[in-house]
């Protein structure tokens, strides 16, 4: 007899997540000089093994498959937030240079 795979759910549509997000401030009032951080961006839902969803950055999982998308899914949004600081600063240094 053949198991059965396990049914995998739509995690979308059952628990929200967070996502990264990074903040550019062209002047930091501390330094006077551009800044960036990357931050949690909290989409909403519920909780997940006792751990509240505001500090979860990724969806339950259930197979390595899936926990190695959603890896990938994480390593994409810090390579799209490395991709957008990296315009916004060398666009500042660029402006510093020039002036």
């Amino acid at each position: 007899m053949v198991a059965a795979l396990p049914t995998l759910c739509n995690n979308l549509r059952t628990m929200e997540i967070s996502t990264l997000d990074f903040v550019y401030l062209d002047s930091d009032p501390r330094t006077m000089r551009p800044s960036a951080c990357v931050y949690v961006k909290t989409i909403g839902g519920g909780d997940f093994a006792g751990i509240k969803a505001g500090k979860l950055i990724g969806r339950p999982c259930l197979s390595f498959i899936e926990l190695d998308a959603e890896i990938r899914r994480l390593h994409a949004e810090l390579d799209e937030i490395r991709a957008r600081a990296k315009k916004k600063f060398y666009r500042a240094y660029a402006a510093t240079a020039s002036a």
